[in-house]
Formats: structure tokens, C-alpha cells, sequence
């Protein structure tokens, strides 16, 4: 049974949220993006990114979700995985600008601890 990945998209300003199977590809991110972005993708490029938002590594369009170390547990609804894309003809890095702060999660929607007995 394939696991469901979750994936926020980010260059500049724009963050684009995905889900897609761990059997699916980079190209098919790619072409997701490209149908919200109206970008090229040709010209798109998906990197992956660390903890700070830094691009670690450009991630080949072959490659399945899961071959690029996705898993359900990396990449949840709650916690989604981080991508970067830059556009070839245009940048030379990705560039990534924070929109804003998130307001902290209310007590009533936080998991609590089951109660042991």
C-alpha cells in the first residue's frame, strides 16, 4: 500500500501545498506546480531543503518520491516536507522569503498524551 506524502513548495513569496503517493515522481510535482504556477517545467527546477531552508540538493525528475527519501513520517499533513524550485532561466539560487508568522496552534486542537494505566 502506497503512503501519502505531504510537500509545501516554496520560491519567493509563493508556497504551494501538494500531496502526492510516495510512488509518484519528481516530474509529477513538477507538473503539478506548473499547473498553480503557469511556470515552464522545462525551466523549473525542485531542490530539497534542510531544516533552515537551505537547498541541499536538486532533485532528478525520474526519481520517485520515496527513491528521494520521502516518507509518511518526513512528510505528514500537519508537518509537510520542504521543496524549493528556482526557474533556470531566470535564477541562479533559490530564493525563499518568509511570508509570515503562523499564530500558535489553540490548547483545543493540540494532541494530548494518551492516559496510561
Amino acid at each position: 500500500m502506497t503512503q501519502e506524502l505531504f510537500f509545501e513548495v516554496r520560491r519567493h513569496k509563493v508556497h504551494v501545498y501538494l500531496d502526492a503517493d510516495e510512488t509518484q515522481t519528481v516530474m509529477d510535482l513538477k507538473k503539478m506546480v506548473s499547473g498553480i504556477t503557469e511556470e515552464a517545467i522545462n525551466d523549473m527546477e525542485l531542490w530539497k531543503l534542510d531544516e533552515e531552508g537551505r537547498h541541499t540538493q536538486v532533485l532528478h525528475d525520474t526519481a520517485t518520491l520515496a527513491e528521494c527519501g520521502y516518507t509518511s513520517t518526513n512528510a505528514k499533513a500537519q508537518s509537510p516536507a520542504s521543496l524549493g524550485y528556482r526557474l533556470v532561466s531566470v535564477e541562479n539560487n533559490v530564493e525563499i522569503f518568509d511570508v509570515s508568522t503562523p499564530p500558535p496552534i489553540p490548547d483545543t486542537m493540540r494532541q494530548e498524551a494518551a492516559p496510561q494505566d
